[in-house]
């Protein structure tokens, strides 16, 4: 009886991680695509192209950071029809036309660049722009910000308790509303990041917004991190990473924190 037991406990266990690991619709994704990266760096484009088809066979909305790999992987292997297919999901996400320039002496491009306006509409009717703007303002101030801060800890500018208090909190206050109204903001919501200096497709690093806000003491949707994750919000190593950010205070909340880092940097309140 008590092996039975035990014996039911095991397969009770296996099936909930299971079930969780099919919940969890980027799981496999994320490995997958990690795996395919290593061979693209190596220019084993072959491998990368198969990996990366695995990877978004397992989803409906791969993110356009992987796109852009997959990409590369299809024209180098000649693989016409897919290169066609990938370059049609970074338009209709958003992708502006100048990117594919480069890619203007493949068969597939004339047709595409001549469909160009119709994958443009796509993104205009199923995506909102006017929030990925948004993002992109935030994640400015953001890095703004924190700017600032190491400038006054290296004391290279001066800046009161009230501002080092002023400046997290309107981020975190901003954040809080584009959450509210919208949920968390990914490439679902508004499509893929083009950065127009360097020509290239990349994240928003909007993980990079979170790693700040718990630094400055604030646990910011700390029950929503494996829901997000599992929604391809962020990688899944970013659970661990967030539990293990080191703050000043014991204390939570943007205004103890600042203060314990003001006595530490300047020995008063």
């Amino acid at each position: 009886m008590r092996i039975t037991i035990i014996i039911y406990a095991f397969f009770s266990i296996f099936f909930i991680q299971e079930l969780h690991a099919q919940e969890c619709k980027y799981s496999e994704y994320y490995s997958l695509t990690d795996v395919a990266r290593k061979h693209f760096f190596k220019k084993n484009y072959k491998d990368a192209k198969k990996i990366f088809k695995l990877a978004f066979s397992k989803i409906d909305f791969p993110h356009g950071h992987d796109l852009s790999f997959a990409l590369v992987s299809a024209i180098k292997t000649k693989d016409n029809f897919w290169a066609r297919e990938i370059a049609e999901k970074l338009a209709k996400g958003g992708i502006p036309l100048r990117y594919f320039a480069k890619y203007k002496k493949e068969k597939w491009y004339k047709e595409f660049q001549a469909e160009f306006e119709s994958y443009s509409k796509y993104y205009d009717e199923n995506f909102n722009e006017e929030l990925r703007q948004q993002i992109i303002s935030l994640l400015k101030k953001d890095i703004e910000d924190n700017e600032k801060y190491h400038k006054w800890r290296t004391h290279e500018i001066e800046m009161s308790l009230d501002e080092l208090i002023a400046g997290p909190s309107e981020i975190l206050s901003d954040f809080e509303q584009i959450i509210k109204k919208h949920g968390f903001p990914n490439e679902r919501l508004v499509g893929y990041n083009y950065i127009l200096k360097k020509n290239v497709v990349e994240p928003y690093n909007i993980e990079l917004l979170l790693v700040h806000i718990y630094q400055r003491g604030v646990f910011f949707l700390k029950n929503d991190i494996a829901n997000i994750i599992c929604d391809g919000g962020l990688a899944p190593n970013y659970e661990e990473i967030l539990q293990q950010i080191q703050k000043f205070s014991v204390e939570h909340g943007i205004e103890k924190e600042m203060k314990e880092r003001y006595i530490k940097y300047r020995g008063r309140e």
